[in-house]
């Protein structure tokens, strides 16, 4: 027979556990988005990297957000991103804002040049211009 003491410790401990990972479900979100090819003609073959951060802060390496990676295949003008967001990192940030990297073969060949800043809601659309060398 087990001990009505020690089974309501271990419900308690379930429905910590429970409210714990529902806390940190909603303290996020999915941050949804297009970049675009400022560019004629589709966004060129390669590893697209689009990172939200900290921004804000001068003299002060940025401080990553959130971040994901697309493969382009060359075929499209613009592709769509979904990114999951931290609720509590975003409130911290002073001056939120994004960086894209498109790369090929370990070589930088578009990015964003002017500052696109997040306000914390809606969709984010982004542009990357080509890196002429």
């Amino acid at each position: 027979m087990t001990n009505p003491t020690t089974r309501r410790s271990f419900l308690t401990l379930i429905g910590a556990g429970l409210i714990a990972s529902s806390a940190e479900a909603s303290d996020s979100f999915v941050l949804s988005g297009t970049v675009t090819y400022a560019a004629k003609g589709a966004i060129p073959p390669g590893r697209l990297t689009i990172r939200l951060e900290e921004q804000g802060i001068m003299d002060a390496p940025a401080r990553g957000i959130a971040a994901i990676t697309v493969i382009s295949k060359g075929d499209r003008h613009s592709i769509r991103f979904s990114m999951r967001v931290k609720r509590s990192a975003l409130r911290r940030a002073v001056d939120p804002g994004f960086t894209v990297r498109l790369e090929r073969h370990g070589r930088l060949i578009a990015t964003n040049t002017t500052k696109q800043g997040y306000g914390g809601r809606g969709k984010a659309s982004l542009q990357i211009e080509p890196i002429l060398y």
